[in-house]
């Protein structure tokens, strides 16, 4: 049965003593609403490798998703998102047979170009590319820093004359990890990366082992000082806020400004998975440590999110929970410190942003022994009230990686400010199958009592049956293939013989991706032989069907 997303509450858990308190949304208050879906990059688009580091940023007419070695662009100026193009980011890069990893792409609305960054393991290094005009699609140029190691997760900030890149610094980029010497930062002119150097100004801090994933800012309204936060490591009560100054090749200033009290950020427990129907448990989910994952200012306003450890209300176990922390810059103060957490599950990669009416939106993954891994947006009002979460996407069972992700995205749409664009890992397309799918998606919040907006949905991607060859009284694979990219789409199987349907199945909603096959299992009986009509169509979400695809099922 699908889970209805209105059907739990969000507990939220917050510093009593603090501005903004904080509240659950009750019956008739605020509404976030998933607008459109889109099908974002999976596995096989994306190199194949896990975990799936999640990135999304928008642009006047223009949403881009990066997630490990690809990119994908939609045009969003129409009634519903169009995919312009998916490209390898060695391409991209430029960056030839480098191994690359953990890309950040953010759109800056103050020069009106795109940012992207990601490190290149051969070299050391972390390359920054910066669009040429608005449209992404166009042509980048590429700059590149050298780490005094391993840069790891390179973070991607900007103010008005600066691009901040930040990154955890090891010996070396081996698999099975190495010593860690710090936390670096490389500040970068930006003036001159916009008129097209490949060789801009910018001075470097660090590494510092002091400190622990610096995390600068993207910055949403006009500043000249850039601000990066970090906390502490393997657990933090206090968030340490720095401010950057000065542009290169002019001396450059970065300084520790306040370092205000928290609730205690601690490394989260890992999250559990349904088991499987004959009970046998699953693989639990990485949620990996407190680190900073996300960070954004406006009008003197900055947001960070964390996982962190937390017993939600209700509940008998320590759980994962997303961390949600607002500071006032001006002071150095701490205005709003909270968790959000579910009780009976889990919340892992947070990220939010503002929309222009000051609403927050987050996105999260969620998983627990009731519910598979899926992509959840909740919203927060100026007030503190919260939204009730929508589900944005679920796995169609449990996650069989090894690790699951590092990070989700979210990013403001400057051409609609009402939207807030999210993307996040969505797990397996297909149950008891390895892979992941990740999920995009735009959230409006509406106040109490207004009317949400309308959800556009795109026609249902086209399937084809493909034809199997099995023994009767075995488990079969309906297998088929889809020829377009679709999210929230199901698929129904139907087979039949000459005078009756002996199987019709509807799947459960998941994306799906062009070029991908997707089975459905059937065990027809031991005496039923020979050639059966095999027919599949896929739904929208709204209920829009494709046409049909019939071929035959022979059974021996």
């Amino acid at each position: 049965m699908e889970r209805q997303a209105l059907s739990r509450r969000l507990v939220l858990a917050a510093v009593a003593a603090l501005v903004f308190a904080g509240s659950v949304a009750a019956a008739g208050g605020p509404v976030a609403t998933a607008t459109q879906t889109l099908a974002g990059l999976d596995d096989v688009a994306a190199g194949g490798f896990e975990p799936p580091d999640v990135q999304v940023a928008a642009g006047p007419g223009f949403v881009v998703e990066m997630v490990n070695l690809a990119e994908r662009t939609w045009r969003t100026d129409s009634a519903t998102a169009q995919t312009l193009q998916t490209e390898q980011l060695s391409a991209f890069f430029e960056s030839g047979g480098d191994r690359l990893t953990d890309p950040r792409i953010a759109y800056d609305a103050l020069s009106g170009r795109w940012f992207a960054s990601i490190s290149d393991l051969d070299t050391n290094s972390v390359l920054l590319a910066v669009s040429t005009n608005g449209d992404p699609t166009a042509s980048w140029t590429i700059s590149s820093y050298l780490a005094p190691g391993c840069a790891d997760q390179p973070r991607l900030g900007i103010a008005d004359g600066i691009v901040v890149l930040g990154a955890d610094i090891f010996q070396n980029c081996s698999e099975g990890g190495s010593e860690a010497i710090g936390s670096e930062l490389w500040v970068v002119n930006k003036q001159e990366l916009l008129a097209g150097s490949t060789k801009p100004d910018f001075t470097t801090d660090g590494p510092d082992s002091d400190f622990s994933s610096f995390a600068p800012v993207q910055s949403l309204s006009p500043t000249s000082t850039e601000y990066v936060v970090s906390v502490n490591e393997p657990s933090s009560r206090v968030v340490h806020l720095f401010a950057v100054d000065g542009i290169p090749p002019a001396a450059v200033s970065f300084n520790e400004i306040a370092t205000p009290s928290i609730m205690r950020l601690s490394r989260p427990p890992f999250a559990a998975q349904p088991p499987t129907p004959a009970g046998r448990a699953q693989p639990e989910i990485d949620t990996n440590d407190d680190r900073v994952l996300e960070s954004v200012w406006e009008n003197g306003r900055l947001w960070f999110t964390a996982n962190t450890a937390c017993q939600p209300a209700g509940d008998s176990l320590i759980r994962s929970c997303a961390r949600i922390t607002e500071l006032a810059t001006a002071t150095g103060t701490v205005t709003m410190d909270s968790n959000l957490s579910q009780s009976g599950a889990h919340i892992f990669y947070p990220a939010l942003q503002p929309d222009g009416s000051g609403n927050l939106v987050v996105v999260y993954g969620e998983s627990g022994v009731s519910v598979n891994p899926e992509v959840v947006a909740v919203g927060r009002t100026p007030d503190g009230t919260f939204t009730d979460p929508v589900v944005i996407a679920q796995s169609a069972g449990a996650y069989l990686g090894d690790r699951y992700g590092d990070y989700f995205g979210a990013a403001r749409d400057p051409g609609n400010p009402g939207l807030v664009w999210v993307a996040g890992e969505a797990g397996t397309e297909v149950a008891g199958a390895r892979g992941w799918a990740t999920t995009v998606a735009s959230v409006a919040i509406t106040a109490a009592g207004a009317p949400p907006p309308p959800v556009l949905t795109a026609a249902p991607p086209a399937v084809r049956a493909v034809h199997v060859a099995a023994r009767a009284g075995t488990s079969v694979r309906l297998v088929y293939r889809s020829l377009a990219d679709g999210s929230g789409v199901r698929t129904v199987v139907i087979v039949r013989t000459k005078k009756a349907v002996v199987f019709t199945t509807t799947t459960p909603k998941a994306a799906l991706h062009a070029g991908k096959l997707y089975f459905v299992s059937w065990r027809p009986a031991k005496k039923l032989h020979g050639t059966l009509s095999y027919c599949v169509h896929s739904v929208s979400s709204g209920g829009a069907p494709s046409p049909q695809s019939c071929t035959t099922v022979t059974l021996r």
